[in-house]
């Protein structure tokens, strides 16, 4: 329920500066995003935060209307209920640890899920446990307005990290109006003797890509990236699902399981998905920037990407508006139970770098723009990229609007299927660097898929040694806990 802002101050005589804000017109926000104004402003009246206190706040270029709203409207408002200034940056695009190291003046950031563990054992970012206490600030899961993965987007170590600002699970997305061309579907059925539909398996979507693959008209099967820093966000959900409840990457003693025939028939579907990708898919850098384009402009027929791809895709100017289909990522068959798996990739939730100026006004910042309200206007700006976090967002109709009701659907009934992303360790960036270096070469024709992840097998044991494998078996055991516990279908 939306609450209108209300402050009544303690005393008779207040500064100049509240006496302007309390003429201001009355703003509509949840009771969370109420609490942090009022919060700030208490702050403001003990001397613990000046006024017109200006607060850093750096962001990727891709999430800053998302922080910044339609037109500007969320830094205003912010402004004007609170009194101090919202200086928003675009961050490099660099590892979040080398930037926030070098970056002495930024009080508030975003960084992915999985480089948590990394930040934390480097001393980078502040433990917000304590300040969730002091301002009454909790991570609800509730499914009318909670947050929708707060277990896997906030916490490491049992302590809390970062504030959840961006759903950002892997969803498959194909060309619906090919699948339902009715010479696409006698061809098919000729085929193989089957309807052509949505893949239920990894091995029906390798069929439909290689079935849809015309290079020689400019059109591709899979546009998956394959690039050597992003490999683990495709390879993952392959291989997660490879066995019942899930394919672990480690066993209780912190020995990798990668190695395994169930490794090895994941790293085989993801190198085979190659000769059906366009000329370019191993190049340096060329990630979803690369990929993107295609499907957007009709030259493809599946690709993997976030809740964003649907409101990209279902743009004015988009070539595949009103033809695209998202679906369930794929899966394996287990015993006869098909077992789907996806994961949280990219993602940019907030954190405060530990030598923030301003900590308290960033923790209150941040409990403000994530209120189930104010939210709404970050998620919904058609620019932003910041996905659906919180249940309320599913059923809202602005964001239904941009996000089409489909896509918002599939998402949300695949919440129990998601893994953690990464590995979940200190030292993820060493892992996920061996496995993306190693896939990637694999992807290349330079080793066998079996060569790939024995490689991959022998440094992950050679990073757990240097960690220390008893300090590696703790936070492996709070990673395993988090994985989905049985859904099938």
């Amino acid at each position: 329920m939306k609450r209108s802002f209300f402050f009544k101050p303690k005393r008779m005589t207040i500064p100049l500066w509240l006496a302007l804000l309390l003429m201001l017109p009355i703003v509509h926000a949840g009771e969370q995003a109420t609490r942090a104004v009022l919060m700030v402003r208490e702050l403001v009246d003990k001397g613990e935060v000046a006024p017109g206190t200006t607060l850093k706040l750096m962001v990727k270029q891709g999430n800053i209307a998302s922080f910044l709203g339609q037109d500007f409207e969320l830094k205003a408002q912010w402004e004007r209920l609170t009194g101090t200034v919202l200086d928003v940056g675009i961050m490099p695009q660099l590892a979040s640890h080398e930037f926030i190291r070098s970056s002495k003046e930024v009080d508030i950031t975003i960084v992915r899920n999985r480089e948590y563990p990394d930040l934390v054992k480097q001393g980078l970012i502040t433990d917000l446990t304590p300040l969730t206490q002091r301002f009454g600030f909790t991570l609800s899961e509730d499914t009318a307005s909670g947050y929708i993965l707060p277990r896997l987007q906030a916490y490491f170590d049992d302590r809390i990290y970062a504030i959840p600002a961006d759903g950002d699970m892997a969803l498959l997305y194909l060309r619906q109006d090919l699948l339902q061309d009715e010479a696409n579907r006698k061809r098919f059925h000729e085929r193989y003797g089957e309807a052509l539909k949505a893949p239920e398996t990894w091995a029906d979507y390798l069929r439909l890509v290689a079935f849809f693959n015309r290079p020689d008209s400019g059109f591709y099967g899979a546009l998956e990236p394959r690039e050597p820093l992003t490999a683990w966000m495709y390879w993952m959900p392959r291989y997660a699902s490879q066995a019942y409840p899930n394919q672990y990457l480690f066993d209780e003693q912190m020995h990798p399981l990668i190695a395994s025939p169930a490794g090895v028939r994941a790293t085989e579907n993801f190198v085979r998905t190659v000769p059906f990708s366009p000329p370019d898919i191993l190049g340096m850098g060329k990630d979803y920037s690369y990929t993107l384009p295609f499907f957007l402009n009709g030259k493809g027929f599946a690709t993997i990407i976030t809740l964003a791809g649907a409101k990209l895709f279902n743009l004015d100017t988009s070539a595949v508006k009103g033809k695209f289909k998202v679906v369930p990522m794929p899966g394996n068959r287990v015993d006869g139970r098909l077992i789907r798996r996806s994961t949280l990739i990219y993602g940019n939730n907030i954190v405060i770098p530990r030598q923030s100026r301003q900590p308290l006004l960033a923790f209150l910042y941040a409990m403000w723009v994530t209120d189930p309200d104010v939210s709404v206007d970050s998620v919904g700006v058609k620019a932003g990229f910041a996905d659906p976090f919180r249940y309320n967002h599913l059923g809202n109709a602005r964001i239904n609007a941009v996000y089409t009701t489909e896509a918002l659907a599939v998402m949300r009934n695949g919440l129990t299927d998601v893994v953690p992303a990464g590995t979940g360790l200190p030292g993820d960036d060493e892992y996920i660097a061996a496995l993306n270096q190693n896939l990637w070469r694999a992807a290349k024709g330079e080793l066998t898929a079996a060569s790939a992840m024995a490689n991959t097998a022998q440094e992950w044991e050679r990073i757990t040694d240097r960690y220390g494998r008893e300090k590696q078996m703790h936070y492996w055991r709070q990673s395993h806990q988090l994985y989905p516990h049985g859904r099938e279908e």
